[in-house]
């Protein structure tokens, strides 16, 4: 797993040098909130059909379209978390 894959949320691509959303292996979630999209690392993100779901969800929030960053930040999600 390429190492900035380790700090990026896998519905939003919030991206921090300081969290690790599944841990430092990429494989044991922390079941931690995004500061971003507020989903749970480990429960909401298991799953590609929970990402895609959580992902629409996300891209529907008011937060989302408030700003651009938001939709270029989803560069940052590896293409295996995309249907």
């Amino acid at each position: 797993m390429h190492n900035n894959m380790l700090h990026t949320c896998r519905i939003c691509g919030y991206f921090d040098e300081t969290i690790f959303p599944w841990g430092d292996d990429g494989k044991t979630p922390t079941f931690e909130i995004c500061p971003c999209c507020n989903v749970e690392f480990g429960y909401e993100d298991i799953q590609i059909s929970s990402i895609v779901k959580y992902r629409e969800k996300w891209m529907n929030s008011e937060k989302f379209n408030s700003s651009e960053k938001y939709l270029k930040q989803l560069d940052n999600i590896s293409s295996q978390y995309f249907m």
